[in-house]
Order: C-alpha cells, then sequence, then structure tokens
C-alpha cells in the first residue's frame, strides 16, 4: 500500500511528509469555471507537490455543478460527457493515475456524505457524524444543492441508464490516456433519498458496475466505511473486487454498522475489524494509495476544518496495520 495524504496547502504537504506519506489526492483546490481541469492548471499542482518531495497520484471529479446533468441524464450531458473527457486527457498528459468519481447528488451537507447529524458525543468529548435514514426519507423540497431545473422523480433503471452511457463514452477514453476511473460508492448506500435513486449501494451494483464496460481503467474507491454500511460483508467485497484488480484507491474508516442508521467512529470502535481488513486487502494483492478518512473531531484547539491531531491518530493506526501485515 501506498500511505497517501489529502490537501494541498504547504501546511498539507508538510503534515503528509511527516507523517510518512508518498503520494497526494487532491480533491476541490483546481479552477473549474471551463467545466473541465486544464492541462496547465493540473502541471502546477503537479509540481508544487512534487517539489515537496511527493507526488500527486489521485484526483477527485468536477463538482455537481458540472456533472449532474450526466447523473439525472438531462439536456447538455453530452457537453458535460466532452468536458469529463478533456479532463481526462489532461490528467492523463500530467501523469496523474486515479480519477475518483461518485454517481449520486450531493445533499445541502457537501461532499462528505449525507449525515444527519455532525454533533454526536464520541469518545472523551470527541465528536462524529451519524445518520439516520427516517430523517430524510420523505425528504423532497430544495434537497437538491445543484441547479436541477425542476424536481425530478428518478429510479433504479433511469439511474443505470444514465451511468451506462456515460461509462460508455468515458472509459474509452480514460483507457487511451492511462487513467483509472475510480467509484465511490454512493454514501450512505441506501435509496432512494431526495427522490432520486442511488445505485450503488450493496455488492452487487458495484459488480454491475465493473461489468458494464470491462476494462482496466473501470474499478472502484474502496471506502471500507461506506461498503462496510451495506448489509454484506465487507471483507468479502475486498476480497472480490481486490482479486480482480479493480481496487483503484481506498478510504481507510470505520462506522457502528449498516444502514438504515450508523455512526462514524475511530478507526479501531466500529464494527468492522479493521485488522482483518487489512489482512485482506494484503492478500488480496492490493497495493494502491489508501489514505484516512472522516476522522472524528477533537477538542484539541487547532483548526477545525483540518483536524491534523485526529488525522494523525488515523494514520499511525494504519500504519501500524501496514507493518503488521507487511503491505
Amino acid at each position: 500500500m501506498k500511505l497517501a495524504m489529502a490537501g494541498i496547502t504547504n501546511e498539507d504537504l508538510k503534515f503528509a511528509l511527516q507523517l510518512g506519506a508518498t503520494d497526494v489526492v487532491d480533491g476541490g483546490s483546481l479552477p473549474e469555471d471551463k467545466g473541465y481541469y486544464t492541462v496547465e492548471d493540473l502541471r502546477h499542482l503537479s509540481e508544487k507537490v512534487k517539489k515537496q518531495g511527493l507526488k500527486l497520484s489521485v484526483l477527485t471529479a468536477l463538482s455537481e455543478e458540472y456533472t449532474y446533468k450526466i447523473k439525472l441524464g438531462l439536456m447538455g450531458r453530452d457537453q458535460q460527457i466532452e468536458n469529463w473527457c478533456k479532463t481526462l486527457r489532461n490528467i492523463g498528459e500530467v501523469g496523474i493515475r486515479t480519477l475518483v468519481y461518485n454517481f449520486s447528488l450531493r445533499s445541502w451537507y457537501g461532499n462528505y456524505g449525507l449525515r444527519t447529524n455532525r454533533a454526536m458525543p464520541g469518545r472523551g468529548g470527541s465528536v462524529l457524524t451519524s445518520f439516520n435514514y427516517d430523517d430524510v426519507r420523505n425528504e423532497k423540497e430544495d434537497y437538491w444543492g445543484v441547479p436541477v431545473p425542476e424536481l425530478l422523480e428518478v429510479g433504479d433503471e433511469q439511474m443505470w441508464d444514465n451511468v451506462t452511457y456515460f461509462l460508455k463514452a468515458v472509459i474509452p477514453v480514460a483507457e487511451e490516456v492511462g487513467v483509472q476511473m475510480a467509484l465511490h460508492p454512493d454514501d450512505p448506500p441506501i435509496s432512494p433519498i431526495g427522490q432520486v435513486a442511488r445505485i450503488f449501494r450493496n455488492h452487487e451494483s458495484l459488480r454491475r458496475l465493473i461489468e458494464i464496460v470491462p476494462s482496466d481503467s473501470n474499478g472502484l474507491t474502496f471506502c471500507t466505511g461506506t461498503i462496510g454500511s451495506m448489509p454484506e460483508d465487507v471483507l468479502g467485497a475486498i476480497r472480490f473486487f481486490g482479486t480482480r484488480g479493480k481496487i483503484f484507491h481506498v478510504h481507510f474508516r470505520n462506522v457502528t454498522g449498516p444502514v438504515p442508521k450508523f455512526s462514524e467512529t475511530f478507526i479501531g470502535e466500529g464494527h468492522i475489524d479493521m485488522m482483518e481488513a487489512m489482512k485482506v486487502f494484503h492478500e488480496a494483492g492490493v497495493d494502491v494509495t489508501m489514505v484516512e478518512d472522516h476522522v472524528p473531531v477533537l477538542e484539541d484547539g487547532l483548526i477545525p476544518a483540518k483536524q491534523y491531531r485526529s488525522r494523525a491518530y488515523a494514520y499511525g493506526y494504519i500504519r501500524a496495520l501496514l507493518d503488521a501485515v507487511q503491505c
């Protein structure tokens, strides 16, 4: 495994070096006004990271404003797909390996996964997040934080048609330029929310994804917290997708249990045996970038958005597990 760190400020990069990370994941720092990432912006960012002795390996896709027509199958999606292909070509030119994306719409909670409580008390006064489907089951009005022109109802098959149309257009380009498209499953993995289906909510849906366009460029961001919130066994999913070379990037975190109700936790507190998870990654031959994810908020007097101490705890835990299984 390659220990990676999210964030590209000077402070973030220094933190990554201090913790022994080798790779960097970026999301949200690049200009999006053209509807795609430009070569110039990508090269500038990559060089900034490289000068610190790190490698920019993973990017997250553009925000919802530039992708929602693709996901909902609206007029104008072909232009958004064309821009997506421009991003892929530009990423490939700069030498960035992996593009993380999802096929669900964000909510008013932003790009963190939908949570219904962001102030749940945790260990020793820490603050956790949680989700309860009952709190959003009947949400309809003013749900989506994107410029959707009218209230939509989109079912499973329509969403499958939309993602199939999308993948058939973009995966050949990703193959051509050597970029991996790594889908992050719906977080939380439950459907529907806001009258729009969330199709990537179980293991079968992830298997179906990789079969739509069989390709070395079509795979997953394996988020142990999200997939661990599904009803099936997370270890079995690691084994299935890992042995098939379909895990391109890993988010390593824990949760209390499957939907419809769960909370996020410190790595060692949830229902997933994280040592066993790391062993299965190793046994399956998964050797990709791995990051901590959604750490608890600690009362440490530091900048809340950064949570360096909480992230350092998570990274120390991850490093110990990696050493224990000799990844």
